[in-house]
């Protein structure tokens, strides 16, 4: 054990060692390299590749940061190592499943550096790759609703921290949070408080009083982000609770609607009023409450105009390259010409030029085609299939929980690209991993 423990602490300073040696503005990159590293020692030395996923997750935030230095293709390297160590140890064999969603995915990326139907913006598809051979190893993970709540209170704590610390030493408007954009960290803190708060009522048995705490954390760090999509999707997520606890808890079908609509009225009026205190004491300058004045008014703000036309851009691309789409990366120069033809519209100057489609299902359509969507679908069909069979099969708060962290990542989805937003893609290629683990009839490796 002592040997373990020395192992652990001299890699990251030998790393540090090695990038301060090539020059000081790095450190980012030595905090990813560190962090792979524990993740390593995890789950190799340590056996426990539950913390290895997390740690790989952490990393993963950090792929939109420039100046990583050669952190940026460790990331690959720990994703890959990660994803054949658990071929090989992992708790479940590869099944027929993993193996299609393995060579769907790998065949599409060949096909399109073969064919190249667009200009191949190789960063994106870098970046698509190393999460999708981190989710082929969390895959044959045995993840259950302990591990799973083990995870996500680790994740939600750094989460919440790092909220906290940039709010304190920053002076900007709106913290980016752990991943680096303000709506992108909000919807990550929601759907991940989501899934928590349902598993950990419903199955792990949490105290009332550490739930409550989170939520009231997740909460300011979402007021922090300056973010209107947090707070619909706190309401949903309370909303999906309280179904998913009527519908364990109660077997009667008519017990669990006549159940469900008090404690939603309920709810439901505790929610309106922490709304309404919490307005009420809220600056009348915050960015947060300013937005939601602009919108009351009945009048759009330069983020909603933006959304907007980022989604009519999507709408006109999607018919002419229905196929293989536009390609990762080169939406914003469609996005650009549609505005810039509109250029004689004063307001038009004001519309910020977006980089996606700001809509889960478009820009999918958009950037990849019906080839590269249909690709992606046979992954997501698994996941909801396997995920639909174990609820039917178990009925308990585990499956319900996953299920409502989805419909609320879904939703929010037709407003933002969670979790395809590239800081977000590991914790993303995590959650389809839990899901495709949910195996039946499949026992653990001996």
């Amino acid at each position: 054990m002592i040997s373990r423990l020395v192992i652990l602490l001299l890699l990251p300073v030998l790393l540090t060692m090695g990038y301060l040696a090539s020059g000081e503005e790095h450190i980012v990159g030595i905090i990813i390299l560190a962090a792979l590293c524990i993740g390593f020692f995890c789950t190799v030395v340590m056996k426990t590749p539950v913390w290895g996923a997390l740690f790989l997750v952490i990393s993963l935030h950090w792929f939109q940061i420039e100046d990583i230095y050669y952190s940026l293709y460790m990331l690959f390297i720990a994703a890959f190592v990660y994803a054949m160590y658990m071929f090989r140890q992992g708790d479940f064999k590869p099944d027929r499943a993993w193996y299609v969603a393995a060579m769907s995915q790998l065949a599409f990326v060949a096909i399109v550096y073969a064919l190249k139907p667009y200009p191949v913006k190789m960063m994106f598809f870098y970046m698509n790759v190393t999460t999708f051979f981190f989710f082929l190893g969390s895959s044959l993970i045995r993840w259950d609703s302990s591990r799973v709540q083990n995870l996500l209170t680790a994740h939600l704590s750094y989460m919440v921290i790092w909220a906290f610390v940039e709010r304190a030493i920053s002076s900007e408007v709106r913290i980016g949070g752990a991943s680096f954009s303000a709506t992108n960290f909000a919807v990550l803190l929601v759907v991940s408080w989501t899934i928590w708060l349902v598993n950990g009522l419903l199955c792990n048995k949490t105290r009332r009083f550490w739930l409550i705490i989170m939520t009231l954390l997740v909460f300011l760090s979402i007021l922090f982000s300056g973010t209107r999509m947090g707070f619909l999707g706190m309401g949903l997520g309370g909303v999906l609770c309280i179904l998913s606890k009527q519908l364990v808890v109660q077997s009667d079908r008519r017990d669990r609607i006549m159940g469900m609509l008090p404690k939603l009225a309920m709810f439901t009026g505790v929610f309106a009023v922490l709304v309404f205190v919490v307005w009420n004491l809220l600056p009348d300058d915050l960015f947060l409450k300013k937005g939601f004045q602009t919108l009351l008014s009945g009048k759009l703000d330069a983020s909603s105009l933006g959304r907007i036309a980022a989604w009519y851009t999507a709408v006109t691309v999607i018919p002419t390259h229905p196929l293989w789409g536009v390609g990762p990366g080169n939406f914003i120069s469609y996005n650009v010409e549609l505005l810039d033809s509109f250029s004689f519209i004063p307001i038009v100057e004001m519309i910020p030029r977006l980089g996606h489609a700001h809509n889960i299902v478009l820009m999918i359509l958009a950037d990849y085609g019906c080839i590269g969507a249909g690709a992606l679908l046979v992954i997501c069909l698994v996941c909801l299939k396997r995920l639909m069979a174990y609820i039917r099969r178990t009925g308990d708060g585990f499956g319900f929980a996953l299920l409502s962290g989805g419909i609320v990542m879904m939703f929010l989805g037709l407003f933002d690209v969670f979790p395809l937003f590239p800081s977000s893609m590991g914790w993303g290629g995590w959650f389809m991993s839990v899901m495709f683990s949910l195996r039946q009839g499949k026992e653990p490796k001996e």
